[in-house]
């Protein structure tokens, strides 16, 4: 017996220090690699896209993520709120959205906000049916398109069924005129200057993707959890990736007046939205935005302090987006003139006005602090 014991108390220990074996039975999960999609690739039947976007006090640009997540070919948009006392819920539900959580928070923890979010994806998924679900993860100020002109339903049906996870080329866009943004609209249509960006450190994969937004569930498959902010994900079975993938459309500086409001309640001296991240790169990011706006509103980009970029010279010379007109919009080009020809009349006939307009981060909303974690 005593020889037993030992014979099978040595073969635990060499089945423990096995990296081989440790690696495929006792980690989470694989790294993503990436393959070119085939001539000939075995599509997928029978699957579906839904969107997910995470909110706290946006319901200036609410409305266009919704509509955009739809024209890109959404079946379902679903929205996951961290208590917005604006009107967030209420216009995200009227442009098509379906509110799946609201949760109060003082502070923003990344991790809570995608636990719920990869919980609003397994329920929903079970509920529709099907048996693949490709999920589109987004923050408010996130706006996707398929490459080429094409919407991103149109470009998931393209993929070979290896594919589970897809990333983003990710494009940071900046205002250079006034209005900065008016609601409804593609951002785009406003901020068309912008830069390319992908992360120095600690990529997400080696194809400089900043994120992966579009994961698939699979109902016969391991559950793909994904991590916060959607830059990468873990499974059990192996993760593959299209070489190329989406674009991501990145609008982070809106009205002037909203936005320095909206970082001076994240990180100004007075806020602990951000303390969890105090000493990490996310607080860092955001610490830069509101360091950067008296640059980014003069357009003075060499002064702008952006997350290290594997293009550090990109911000010195944003150009116009070369596929405008390429962008599926859900108005037309005339509507876009009328609304900026509205804006100018107001400000000019009507400067107090003007000065005084309604801000959601007045009185009520004053505890509060930026949810999106673009």
């Amino acid at each position: 017996m005593k020889t037993n014991v030992a014979h099978l108390a040595r073969a635990a220990r060499r089945r423990l220090q096995s990296p081989r074996r440790v690696a495929s039975e006792v980690s989470f999960g694989n790294a993503i690699t990436k393959e070119q999609n085939p001539a000939e690739p075995e599509l997928l039947s029978g699957s579906v896209l839904f969107a997910i976007i995470k909110t706290w006090m946006d319901e200036d640009v609410i409305e266009a993520t919704v509509r955009n997540a739809l024209v890109q070919g959404a079946h379902s948009v679903f929205v996951i709120d961290n208590g917005s006392t604006d009107h967030t819920i209420q216009i995200a539900e009227s442009s098509g959205a379906t509110i799946a959580e609201v949760y109060d928070s003082q502070v923003f923890d990344g991790r809570l906000t995608q636990t719920l979010m990869n919980a609003v994806v397994g329920r929903e998924s079970l509920r529709c049916g099907a048996d693949h679900v490709w999920w589109l993860y987004l923050d408010s100020d996130e706006f996707p398109e398929g490459p080429g002109g094409i919407s991103v339903a149109e470009y998931l049906a393209t993929l070979d069924r290896r594919f589970r996870v897809v990333g983003a080329k990710y494009v940071n866009h900046v205002p250079n005129a006034k209005p900065e943004y008016l609601p409804g609209f593609h951002p785009v249509d406003f901020q068309p200057l912008c830069y390319e960006f992908a992360p120095v450190r600690q990529p997400p994969c080696d194809l400089g993707h900043w994120k992966h937004p579009l994961q698939r569930f699979d109902r016969s498959g391991h559950f793909v959890l994904s991590s916060p902010g959607a830059h990468s994900a873990v499974c059990s079975d192996p993760l593959i990736e299209p070489i190329g993938g989406i674009i991501t459309h990145h609008f982070q500086y809106r009205d002037e007046e909203l936005t320095r409001a909206k970082l001076e309640l994240t990180c100004g001296p007075s806020s602990e939205r951000t303390s969890l991240y105090a000493s990490r790169d996310h607080g860092g990011g955001f610490r830069r935005r509101h360091r950067s706006l008296d640059a980014i509103y003069s357009g003075r980009w060499a002064d702008v302090d952006t997350v290290p970029n594997l293009y550090p010279k990109a911000i010195l010379d944003p150009r116009p987006w070369a596929d405008l007109t390429a962008v599926r919009r859900w108005y037309e080009i005339a509507d876009v003139e009328a609304a900026r020809s509205r804006w100018v009349r107001q400000r000019n006939g009507n400067g107090s006005q003007q000065t005084e307009r309604h801000s959601p981060f007045s009185s009520r909303s004053q505890q509060r602090s930026d949810e999106s974690l673009g």
